[in-house]
């Protein structure tokens, strides 16, 4: 071979390595590729105005495919909730900020100023607040994988309910930290709730209904105003919607009160009716849940012997109120619930004469109580369907006005002689 010969193809050799150097694109990182340590925390303000996190991410890339220069990685991208603010991102050491682009779904890429090469290691950290109301905070820790450590901090005085139970705790000057350790599995969001019981304040009117004058009272605690507000509209405005969809004026005897609340209050429920004592709504509770509680002043009118009847009742009247109220929410929560019936339907073989709601609502037992709601209001919503409105009214003014417990088989008979209809189908259910 001649020198120039050699000369050219030692030419084209290099040619095809810078070549292939040159146009190897940057390896988008995920969990599987790099080892990923993170340390959060999720703070709640002593004044009660925000959540702050902070994340710091530390990772190395061990992605063989960026072994002999062949690429590398520039961008990190992370789960930051929607309603995230003031979103800052860093290094710790060189002081540089580093931008980020927001993707769909609430991910988000960061893009990391430096290449990060097969064998490196790299640290930076991420900020930003969760709004949250004076006295409360709901918020949920949303992580992935097992190399997270999580700390919630809040001061001593706040109350804490928080689904997982994997955690302890520590108390110093005045805060309260649950600490998760690294190796606990993070799959499924979260959910923390936290709140400071302060004094109460009151907002009052009155309902003026067919048959009387009914008074409200709403109490919350201080600076929870907006909250009383939309919970005394709501409760006018659902009073007086019952009395028609139920066909009958309110049965009770005594002014309505509705209390704000947190989870302890209300037994991990949405809310609590305790009669002449008022309703314990917690205060992350839809408009949806209040309704349900102000139904059950109805259904226990009529002496159901059966929970999942006054429950399915409650449901109902629900339902059709959010119909005249809120068409969208009404079809959505139906449907819901008609959903999830069908898809626990195998996992649970729960019997409605024997069902019965637990003490205390909690994520071991959500799911079975989720289904024997959405029974129960399967079986009233299917015989409402087939009797309609009319007839189930008349129903429901004969049941009131019973005076005594109405089981299962007197309910059957009655809307049966009302109506001239077999509803035997529904003991299938029973």
């Amino acid at each position: 071979m001649c020198l120039y010969e050699k000369r050219l193809f030692r030419f084209i050799f290099l040619f095809f390595i810078v070549l292939s150097i040159a146009f190897i694109s940057p390896v988008s990182c995920g969990w599987n590729q790099t080892i990923t340590d993170i340390d959060v925390t999720y703070e709640v303000s002593s004044d009660g105005k925000s959540v702050h996190v902070l994340r710091q991410v530390a990772f190395e890339n061990k992605d063989k495919d960026t072994r002999f220069w062949r690429g590398y990685y520039s961008s990190f991208n992370y789960y930051v909730p929607q309603n995230a603010k003031n979103i800052y991102a860093y290094e710790k050491i060189s002081g540089d900020v580093l931008s980020w682009d927001q993707m769909s779904g609430g991910y988000h890429t960061f893009n990391l100023n430096k290449k990060i090469w097969y064998g490196d290691t790299y640290v930076f950290y991420i900020e930003y607040d969760l709004p949250c109301n004076s006295n409360t905070a709901v918020f949920s820790i949303v992580e992935s994988g097992n190399r997270t450590r999580v700390i919630l901090r809040t001061p001593q005085s706040y109350e804490i309910d928080i689904e997982r139970k994997d955690y302890h705790i520590l108390e110093h000057g005045g805060i309260t930290e649950l600490v998760f350790p690294r190796g606990a599995i993070w799959k499924n969001p979260c959910q923390v709730t936290c709140v400071n019981h302060t004094d109460m304040q009151e907002i009052k009117d009155v309902a003026h209904l067919n048959e009387r004058d009914v008074g409200i009272t709403v109490r919350f605690w201080e600076g929870e105003d907006a909250w009383g507000k939309r919970v005394l509209h709501t409760t006018m405005q659902s009073l007086q919607i019952l009395e028609n969809v139920t066909g009958f004026s309110y049965p009770a005897h005594y002014n309505v009160t509705i209390v704000q609340a947190s989870a302890e209050d209300t037994q991990g429920y949405g809310g609590y009716n305790q009669g002449n004592k008022g309703i314990y709504l917690l205060h992350t509770s839809s408009d949806a849940i209040l309704i349900h509680e102000l139904a059950h002043y109805w259904t226990r009118e009529c002496r159901f012997s059966h929970i999942w009847m006054d429950e399915g009742h409650a449901d109902l009247y629900t339902y059709l109120v959010l119909a005249q109220t809120n068409p969208d929410i009404a079809k959505k929560r139906k449907d819901r619930s008609l959903e999830a019936y069908e898809r626990l339907e195998r996992k649970y073989d729960i019997s409605l004469s024997t069902w019965n709601t637990a003490d205390n609502f909690n994520s071991t037992n959500g799911e079975e109580i989720l289904f024997g709601y959405s029974k129960a209001f399967a079986v009233i919503y299917l015989v409402y369907e087939d009797l309609g409105s009319d007839t189930m009214k008349n129903g429901w003014q004969r049941l009131s006005e019973f005076g005594r417990n109405v089981d299962e088989q007197y309910f059957i008979q009655v809307m049966e002689e009302i109506s001239g209809k077999d509803i035997g189908y529904i003991e299938e259910y029973l």
